[in-house]
């Protein structure tokens, strides 16, 4: 019997131990007062990223990444290139022409002709690699929601954990509206 025990607590500290081994740390917040419920649209700016290694994706790879995995989300995202078309249209300014800190103030100014929010993307690559999103109200620039993701010690700086990280991003944020929704429904029924 003590045999059976003694295997029964090794298998039990196997499975967890490897449950929590490969699962990555992450985290989502909304800034108080913030309603993400209204956010339809998300266009994505340009990432804040300096590759670390020669394995890890260039940036250009990680725009296109980051558009490619929205494709798990349901609401509409428009990719960083269409914004920068966009906004060469509109106002004949070419965000890849400008340096990194006039770019990002013409896609501020410009982001709530094209969408409800914006989502900027930092990648810090230290001993682990952490994403944090932080999402931003088109026209005003107020902080609304943050994510952040990180690493695990045996996952690369590579092509397949940007694109899982981004579509984490994705799924956690949607989850995050669909909870708020939630939230407000039964407040306003509190209220009645």
């Amino acid at each position: 019997m003590k045999k059976l025990m003694r295997l029964v607590f090794v298998l039990c500290l196997l499975v967890f131990g490897t449950q929590t081994a490969f699962a990555n740390s992450d985290k989502a917040t909304i800034l108080e007062g913030a309603d993400i419920t209204s956010i339809h649209r998300l266009a994505l700016a340009k990432p804040l990223y300096i590759p670390s290694d020669s394995l890890a994706p260039t940036m250009d790879q990680l725009i296109q990444i980051e558009g490619d995995a929205s494709k798990v989300a349901r609401m509409y995202v428009i990719p960083y290139g269409a914004t920068v078309e966009s906004v060469k249209t509109d106002t004949q300014v070419d965000l890849l022409a400008l340096d990194r800190h006039q770019a990002a103030k013409v896609f501020k100014d410009n982001a709530s002709k094209y969408a409800d929010a914006y989502v900027v993307l930092t990648v810090a690559n230290d001993s682990r690699t952490s994403f944090f999103f932080d999402v931003y109200k088109a026209g005003t620039n107020e902080l609304l929601y943050t994510y952040q993701i990180q690493a695990n010690r045996s996952e690369k700086d590579s092509v397949a954990t940007y694109q899982n990280f981004c579509e984490q991003f994705y799924k956690n944020f949607e989850r995050s509206i669909a909870e708020q929704q939630k939230d407000n429904a039964k407040a306003e029924k509190k209220a009645k």
